[in-house]
């Protein structure tokens, strides 16, 4: 992963007094010299002046920079992170080293976004900290007492596994940070004994940017047997997203399986009928700055959704691929989602044989030869139509039967090859909402 310091953003800084803060790698600095245990020393980077001072406490070791290649790596990218080696501050002292930024402007809905992992397995009790100081004086970048807490974590909660790289990403919203800050890195450590103890730290890769903001009001719709349209809103403006559709039974990877883009909508295929899934998205963001890598939105909470069964709507319907076809069900196993009137010629009523629930059969003819479809219901009021097509359900039939008595509907047509019939099986809510029958 090739790391970018862009030159025109170098001579922005020459002028601007602060800046939002683009990706930092540390890849342009061997790291401070040591001049005298108390003095800040200054590294010079693509994003301005990094300090490096602390509390006067364990001053043999300060931030530096690793350079070694080894596996698991102790750089993220590039070949350059930030280091804190670990240091004797004798029994009972507490040491505070700190890697500041330069000034930079927290934007709206701000994160601090970095890649971190420590060096040794096992909590030694070593507090990583992210502390912030407002830069309305130039000393406050290297006076510890300037500094207030945002965040910390022990050595187990830095990363999952020791010694991998993970990205932290912390918010600096706007009703607490407003304006120009220094943002510093902070190893802190008490040590018990003379012995030497605690861990060191590796950072790699940090910048402020704003808050790429997750999708809100997921929605489901046009359900098929394979799947699906997902539908959400955009806060954050974004144009691409990532999402992990799993059984809803299933735990979540974290991994997506399906991406979206450019518009807040995803049809979804290749799922398996009449099963229930649950969603997560997150939003894909542009980085702070020109060269800046993209950044992604925190996952949604789950979304449950279920898939079409088979006959449910006329988009998910029984597909008839041979003949004869003959089936015995009841019609209290598919849907009332279909309540539209038969057109008139079809059952010769203007009574709606459609407001039951409805059964949908899709039979695309091989032939010309005609068709003989037979509905034996149980009870009255039920019907029988034939359409050329979803399109055509409700608005032009090409045969038809239906009344309120309990005798079979029978209907012959002649179809046409190649052509996709959609025959429908429903009945009068008012007679009877669900019926068994044989077609």
């Amino acid at each position: 992963m090739k790391k970018i310091t862009l030159l025109f953003f170098l001579f922005f800084i020459s002028f601007a007094s602060y800046s939002q803060m683009a990706l930092e790698g540390f890849e342009n600095t061997t790291g401070p010299n040591l001049p005298s245990p108390t003095t800040p020393s200054t590294w010079t980077l693509g994003t301005g002046n990094w300090a490096v001072f602390d509390n006067g406490i364990g001053t043999n070791q300060r931030w530096g920079i690793n350079t070694t290649v080894s596996t698991p790596p102790l750089v993220y990218a590039g070949t350059n992170a930030a280091y804190m080696n670990r240091d004797n501050n004798g029994a009972g002292n507490t040491s505070e080293d700190y890697l500041a930024t330069p000034a930079v402007n927290i934007p709206a809905n701000g994160q601090l976004r970095f890649f971190t992992r420590s060096f040794t397995n096992g909590n030694q009790g070593t507090i990583y900290q992210i502390k912030i100081a407002p830069a309305t004086s130039p000393a406050n970048q290297t006076n510890p007492a300037a500094y207030t807490l945002v965040q910390e974590f022990t050595e187990d909660q830095l990363t999952a596994v020791f010694n991998v790289y993970e990205e932290k990403i912390i918010d600096l919203p706007a009703s607490t940070y407003n304006g120009s800050y220094y943002v510093a890195f902070v190893m802190k450590f008490t040590q018990p004994t003379t012995t030497i103890g605690g861990d060191r730290w590796l950072v790699d890769n940090a910048r402020i940017t704003p808050k790429c903001l997750a999708p809100t009001t997921i929605t489901f719709s046009s359900a098929t047997l394979d799947g699906g349209t997902l539908s959400w809103a955009n806060p954050g403006g974004s144009s691409a997203w990532e999402l992990e559709v799993i059984p809803a039974t299933a735990t979540p990877t974290g991994t997506p399986n399906f991406t979206a883009g450019p518009t807040p909508t995803k049809t979804l295929t290749g799922l398996m009928p009449s099963t229930a899934y649950k969603v997560y998205i997150r939003a894909l963001c542009s980085g702070a700055l020109p060269g800046d890598p993209p950044v992604s939105s925190a996952y949604t909470a789950a979304f449950n959704f279920t898939t079409a069964s088979p006959g449910l709507t006329c988009a998910s319907p029984v597909f008839v691929t041979t003949l004869p076809y003959i089936t015995n069900t009841n019609t209290n196993a598919f849907g009332d989602t279909t309540d539209v009137t038969q057109p008139l010629p079809c059952a010769g009523t203007v009574t709606n044989y459609m407001t039951g629930n409805d059964a949908f059969y899709s039979y695309t003819a091989t032939s010309t030869i005609d068709i003989n479809v037979t509905l034996t219901p149980t009870g009255g009021g039920s019907g029988l139509f034939i359409y050329q097509g979803c399109a055509n359900v409700g608005v032009t039939c090409v045969g038809g039967a239906a009344n309120s008595g309990s005798a079979p509907r029978n209907v012959i047509f002649t179809p046409v090859a190649g052509q996709t019939y959609i025959i429908v099986v429903s009945s009068n809510a008012a007679v009877q909402q669900t019926f068994p029958y044989n077609l």
